[in-house]
């Protein structure tokens, strides 16, 4: 019975070595500055998106307006006037 004690201590002592050991290898612990360059990158990386899309809205409305009333023309210019200030700056217009 005391055999069978000291090896599972033993097995539990090896497990929750090994446990560590895999946990400190595989993750990374990060400083607050290298996430906030982080948070940053993300931010400019969905801003692009965000101006890329408004330019391909633009783009489209531009196209479809050769194919419209004059009313639909003119919710066209507004519609573009509004994505103006998207593309420009790379944020979202209120």
């Amino acid at each position: 019975m005391e055999a069978f004690l000291i090896g599972l201590v033993i097995g539990a002592v090896v497990g929750a070595g090994l446990c560590l050991a895999t946990i400190f290898a595989e993750f990374k612990v990060k400083t607050k500055e290298s996430w906030e360059e982080q948070e940053q990158e993300m931010a400019a990386a969905h801003s692009c998106v965000e101006k890329v899309v408004a330019e391909n809205v633009q783009l489209r409305v531009a196209l479809a307006a050769g194919e419209m009333t004059e009313d639909a023309k003119k919710v066209a210019a507004m519609t573009m006037a509004a994505l103006d200030p998207v593309i420009a700056t790379g944020i979202e217009a209120e």
